[in-house]
C-alpha cells in the first residue's frame, strides 16, 4: 500500500504543480497586461497634457491672429485674381502675336535658321506688298496699378 499511496501522492503533487504552473503563467500574463496598461495610461496622460496645452495656449493665439489670417486670405485671393488676369492677358497677347505672324508670313526664326531649305524659298515680300497694311492695335493687357496700391 505504501507504493500505491506514494503513487497517489505523487500524482496529486504533480497535479498541484501543474495547476501552479498554469497559474504562474496566468499571473505573468496578467502582469504583462498591467505593464502595458500603465504604458498606455502614461501615453494618454501625455496626450491630455498636449491637448490642454493646445487648448490653453495655441487656440487663444489663433483667435487673436484671426483678423490677420482673414487679411492674409484676402491678399491670397487678390493675388489669385491677378494671376488669372495675367494669364488671360498673356493668352490674348500670344494669340495677337500668332495672328500678326500669320498675317505677315513670319515663321519661327530658329526653325528658319535650322531649316536649310528656307534659303531656297522665294521671298514673301511680294505677297506682303500686295496686302493692304493693317493698323496695329495693341491687345488690352492688365495694368499692375489696377491691382496693387502704388502709395
Amino acid at each position: 500500500m505504501s507504493s500505491s499511496h506514494n503513487e497517489n501522492m505523487i500524482e496529486e503533487l504533480a497535479k498541484d504543480y501543474a495547476d501552479y504552473a498554469k497559474m504562474k503563467q496566468f499571473h505573468e500574463t496578467i502582469e504583462d497586461v498591467m505593464i502595458r496598461l500603465e504604458e498606455f495610461q502614461s501615453i494618454v496622460g501625455m496626450v491630455q497634457a498636449e491637448s490642454s496645452e493646445c487648448m490653453n495656449e495655441h487656440i487663444p493665439r489663433i483667435r487673436h491672429m484671426r483678423k490677420e489670417l482673414v487679411t492674409l486670405c484676402r491678399k491670397i485671393d487678390a493675388l489669385e485674381h491677378v494671376l488669372i488676369a495675367a494669364n488671360v492677358s498673356l493668352t490674348a497677347l500670344e494669340t495677337a502675336v500668332d495672328t500678326a505672324e500669320a498675317e505677315l508670313g513670319v515663321t519661327d526664326r530658329f526653325f528658319g535658321i535650322l531649316n536649310p531649305l528656307s534659303f531656297f524659298k522665294k521671298s514673301q515680300e511680294s505677297v506682303i506688298g500686295n496686302k493692304q497694311q493693317q493698323v496695329f492695335e495693341p491687345p488690352t493687357i492688365y495694368r499692375t496699378e489696377d491691382y496693387f496700391n502704388t502709395e
